[in-house]
Parts: C-alpha cells; sequence; structure tokens
C-alpha cells in the first residue's frame, strides 16, 4: 500500500468516527484541542490539526487505543475530537479563547505553539 493510499485509509477512519449519530454524541470530557501536544492546522477555523506525539497509523478512537510513536507524520486530529483515551494526553495550562485578544496576530495560539 503506498503512503498515499495510507493516509487515505486514516483520515477516513477519522472522519467516520467524527460523524457518529447525533443520538450517541456525548459531551467529552477530554478534547484533542485542550492539549498541550495539538498543533492546529494552517486554517485554523476548520478544526483540523495533529498530534505532535502520535503518529499517522495511531488511533485514540478504538478499543484498545493503537498508539504510533515510529512513523513521520502527525495523527491527524480534529479540534473537538474525544481524547478520553489517549494516554498522551496533557491538558493545556492556560487556553486562548478569544480570537480578539490582541490585534498582533504573532501572538494568537497558533502562533504561540511554535515559541519555545
Amino acid at each position: 500500500m503506498s503512503r498515499r493510499d495510507e493516509l487515505r485509509k486514516v483520515q477516513a477512519g477519522r472522519l467516520s468516527a467524527q460523524r457518529a449519530p447525533k443520538a450517541t454524541q456525548v459531551k467529552a470530557e477530554k478534547i484533542c484541542g485542550l492539549c498541550s501536544n495539538y498543533s492546529e492546522g494552517a486554517f485554523s477555523g476548520e478544526g483540523a490539526g495533529s498530534c505532535r506525539i502520535l503518529k499517522v497509523k495511531s488511533d485514540i478512537s478504538a478499543d484498545p487505543p493503537k498508539y504510533d510513536l515510529e512513523s513521520t507524520d502527525g495523527y491527524q486530529t480534529m479540534n473537538l475530537m474525544d481524547a478520553g483515551k489517549c494516554q498522551y494526553y496533557e491538558k493545556m495550562s492556560f487556553v486562548d479563547k478569544d480570537g480578539t485578544e490582541c490585534s498582533d496576530p504573532r501572538y494568537r495560539r497558533s502562533m504561540r505553539q511554535m515559541q519555545d
């Protein structure tokens, strides 16, 4: 299987997990967007991002969860994806929820995560 086919398969699985019926959806205690290992994508408004620790073959929605730490590409996830089963979840100490916090875009959340 080519790398492109592998990525498509992973993305299809991620999207099907996000499209669960409304009746079965419950508000998650832990979500990927509040984890310190979550990196927003280039278009932060769409809610897509990746994990800095988990890699592409991981699946935190499986039972039991699968953790891949060896591949090269990060695990593609969504901002509101349930991270309740993820053993690498670390809640951020400060969460920027106000987009109008300041006018300088260097200090937006997506930029602050790149600082040391």
